[in-house]
């Protein structure tokens, strides 16, 4: 069987269309026969699917993966074992020991504790869970969850999958599992909120993105009463040098400073009875106090990012943000 490992930096690639070549392995019996690589100088989908055909390639390994990137993938008879961590030797040794799957990982201190039986065996499990490293689900050896499995690593109950929240958690699965379309995040808090019935929706904002906030209010308000408010409310008085997202006005002379407000903004929705509060761009902090003290559940649609064009996730695919930080 051939195998096509999209690889970064000697890992799998996070997601398979950001890799930088190929590793190509040929496995019969658990034996490696074959092992070379195809460098990837573009890395789209199409360059990809392109060298799984040439090469022959009978399975993808991969990190993340895009649904249309799978079909296609699929569409060639080419199985998809995806989820996959670890470096490119780690994985060519789950191959040949036969134990490669969909989220498969490779923890790199400890196991799981075993489950036994006896008071003995139980005091000597007790004592090991007191040396376990803390639960930590991306250097798990074998994600048993992804598979409806319960996790060895919880030694202590959690609370019931639920608790209370069916009606919230249906809503939100229906939304996340839409097959007949793809839904952008803001069609996807439409839909949401209309499923619970919400008819009054808070959005909490950072002045800096006052644009975004007010096109988001307007498509808002095609569905439910909206009440946005800003994140300078109070127009508190705060630290010129330490007060977050302060913003300076001028008065008499003299130089004031507006500290944000997440307390005063979660109070005015309070005070409105909105049925869901929406974030739009809130400091990371600040983004933390308004969620404490708003009574209504909260969602994040829009987070700032001064570096990034407001898309922080980029900062994980930029060789250059990851080794600034």
């Amino acid at each position: 069987m051939r195998f096509g490992i999209p690889l970064l930096d000697q890992r799998v690639a996070p997601r398979c269309t950001i890799a930088d070549r190929v590793l190509l392995i040929t496995v019969k019996r658990r034996r490696i026969l074959e092992e070379s690589a195809v460098p990837l100088d573009r890395a789209t989908w199409m360059d990809l699917t392109r060298i799984l055909s040439e090469e022959r390639v009978d399975a993808l390994v991969c990190g993340g993966i895009s649904r249309s990137t799978r079909e296609t993938v699929e569409s060639q008879a080419v199985e998809v074992i995806d989820n996959v961590a670890g470096t490119a030797e780690e994985v060519v040794d789950a191959l040949r020991c036969g134990g490669l799957h969909p989220g498969f990982g490779f923890a790199s201190e400890g196991s799981p504790p075993e489950t036994g039986k006896g008071p003995e065996k139980a005091r000597r499990e007790a004592a090991a869970a007191a040396r376990t490293p803390p639960m930590d689900c991306l250097a798990c050896p074998d994600r048993v969850c992804l598979r409806a499995q319960p996790c060895p690593w919880l030694t202590t109950p959690l609370p019931g999958a639920s608790n209370g929240y069916e009606k919230t958690l249906e809503a939100a699965w229906d939304v996340a599992c839409e097959e007949e379309r793809t839904l952008c995040r803001l069609a996807e808090l439409v839909y949401f909120a209309l499923e619970m019935g919400y008819t009054k929706l808070g959005v909490a904002f950072c002045e800096d993105l006052l644009e975004p906030a007010s096109v988001l209010t307007r498509v808002l308000r095609r569905f439910f009463q909206v009440v946005p408010v800003c994140c300078k409310v109070r127009r508190n008085p705060g630290s010129e040098s330490r007060s977050t997202g302060a913003q300076q006005t001028r008065s008499a002379g003299a130089t004031r400073v507006a500290a944000c407000d997440p307390v005063g903004q979660a109070a005015a929705l309070n005070a409105a009875g909105t049925d869901l509060n929406v974030l739009v761009g809130l400091c990371v902090g600040v983004d933390g106090v308004f969620s404490r003290e708003s009574r209504a559940p909260v969602t994040t649609i829009f987070v700032k990012d001064k570096s990034l064009a407001n898309n922080p996730i980029g900062a994980v695919y930029s060789h250059y943000h990851m080794e600034d930080i």
